[in-house]
């Protein structure tokens, strides 16, 4: 590791796919000073999650057992069955939930505002070669544990 990334704290290398073909890579794999984590599909809520540590043999991960994990949606075609875990209303059923109870969402303005500035300065990093230092912040989300989804999937 360079002495640049040591003074910058935790430092990751993250490589994301999902919109390519035929690629052989993970959806999304980060890679970091200690380890190498492998990370399903962003699109879906199910699949392994895999930990490659010091001895580099990757090992999945006990899974959560949490509801959106379920694989619930089926598609099929002349090459393979494929089912996955598709829970993709669940930040808007929150947002619902949210309204309803006068809360903030898990996903307010503030964390989406947030997210495009990161990915922003991600990309003019790259070009400028340089750290991007970030304006904005926000707090970060309860997590969506298996209760709260259990009570919006009624």
């Amino acid at each position: 590791m360079s002495s640049t990334a040591k003074s910058l704290g935790a430092c990751v290398t993250v490589g994301l796919s999902w919109d390519v073909w035929a690629h052989n890579h993970q959806n999304m794999e980060l890679y970091g000073e200690s380890g190498a984590l492998f990370v399903p599909d962003p699109n879906f809520f199910g699949g392994d999650v895999t930990l490659a540590g010091e001895s580099g043999k990757p090992a999945v991960m006990k899974p959560w057992q949490h509801p959106l994990g379920r694989n619930n949606w089926g598609h099929n075609n002349s090459q393979t069955d494929v089912i996955w875990a598709n829970y993709r209303g669940a930040g808007l059923a929150d947002m619902a939930d949210a309204i309803m109870k006068r809360r903030l969402p898990r996903c307010d303005i503030s964390l989406a505002a947030h997210v495009v500035e990161v990915m922003t300065a991600v990309m003019e990093a790259g070009v400028k070669r340089k750290v991007i230092t970030l304006k904005s912040t926000c707090k970060r989300p309860a997590p969506f544990g298996p209760e709260e989804a259990r009570n919006l999937m009624v």
